[in-house]
């Protein structure tokens, strides 16, 4: 009885696959068809809202566009991927349309994942083209940050995903103040892994 038992403990590992169930996160590569990613999206404008107020349509503006948003990753294993983010937004007040535009590489940390839902983190540092319809041109240093992202696949349709982050965009303007601070707080976007 000894002798069975020790034969199936020394099995037990390779029969069971090490010993990992197969939603553990794994340390090598992800498998090579859903190693990429493309998202776009939109986020809310709470910085802007509040900063321009004559955006607002009943203040004569013609509003905000929000933050759209387009977003490449690159899975290195199960837990990090790395990419690059481009992000637009529009704000139009009666005598000025203003743009600003952000550049930035970024970094993902996914720390839950099962077949329906995943829990990650992200990080992205670049910068920030501030320009509107008068010639302006500002540049500045930009940084995202989203302490809680969730990616939902709830069909059969495995390439495709919903996403939804709580983070914040923000860029440092002049050296000495900070822009955007509260803009992009809440963001929704589809995702398409391949």
């Amino acid at each position: 009885m000894l002798k069975l038992l020790t034969v199936i403990a020394l099995l037990w590992p390779a029969v069971a696959g090490g010993g990992q169930s197969e939603n553990s996160p794994q340390i090598h590569p992800a498998q090579p068809q859903q190693r990429q990613m493309i998202r776009v999206g939109w986020g809310d404008m709470l910085f802007e809202s509040l900063a321009f107020p004559e955006a607002r349509r009943k203040n004569g503006g013609k509003g905000c566009t929000g933050h759209l948003f387009a977003e490449y990753q690159y899975q290195l294993t199960d837990v990090v991927s790395v990419g690059a983010q481009l992000d637009f937004e529009g704000i139009y007040v009666p005598d000025m349309r203003n743009y600003d535009i952000t550049v930035m590489p970024t970094v993902r940390f996914t720390y839950f994942r099962r077949p329906v839902v995943k829990l990650y983190s992200g990080l992205g540092v670049g910068m920030l083209f501030a320009c509107d319809n008068h010639g302006g041109l500002e540049l500045s240093p930009a940084l995202n940050l989203n302490p809680i992202g969730v990616e939902v696949s709830p069909w059969k349709l495995y390439p495709i995903s919903l996403g939804a982050e709580l983070g914040m965009l923000n860029a440092l303007v002049s050296g000495t103040r900070i822009y955007l601070l509260g803009a992009r707080m809440l963001s929704f976007s589809v995702n398409y892994r391949f």
